[in-house]
């Protein structure tokens, strides 16, 4: 499988109307690997450019307000099957409580999600219906 040139890259960037350091905060990675990719000092991820041509077609804005909007139930937040009662969840709700908090390397938005698959799990019902 051929890798995409750096030229080409900076080029989608270019005409996806993003900064290396927006592509970076989106896609999760440093500015500098970024800018590795751009001036071909590191390969450029098949997914990298897949995301590039993506940006194209959507802004970045709504690309991330598609991902916030998006309800994930709660056995897909916590990644267990969809019939797994309290003792199945109550081990992965901990793991994932200790593994997203703000202040162990995890997102303000990842914890509302667990807290929100959480009381979920506790009382039954969903926390929007409250």
């Amino acid at each position: 499988m051929r890798t995409l040139p750096h030229p080409d890259f900076v080029a989608l960037l270019a005409r996806a109307d993003v900064n290396q350091a927006r592509f970076a905060r989106l896609a999760g990675v440093t500015a500098r690997q970024v800018n590795n990719w751009c001036r071909g000092r590191a390969a450029v991820p098949r997914w990298a450019a897949i995301l590039a041509l993506t940006l194209q077609e959507i802004t970045a804005d709504r690309l991330k307000l598609a991902l916030e909007e998006r309800d994930f139930g709660r056995h897909e937040a916590l990644g267990t099957p969809p019939a797994a009662g309290a003792p199945t969840t109550r081990p992965v709700m901990t793991t994932l409580a200790l593994s997203d908090r703000p202040d162990e390397a995890g997102t303000e938005p990842q914890m509302i999600r667990c807290n929100a698959s959480n009381e979920k799990a506790r009382t039954g019902r969903d926390s929007k219906a409250l």
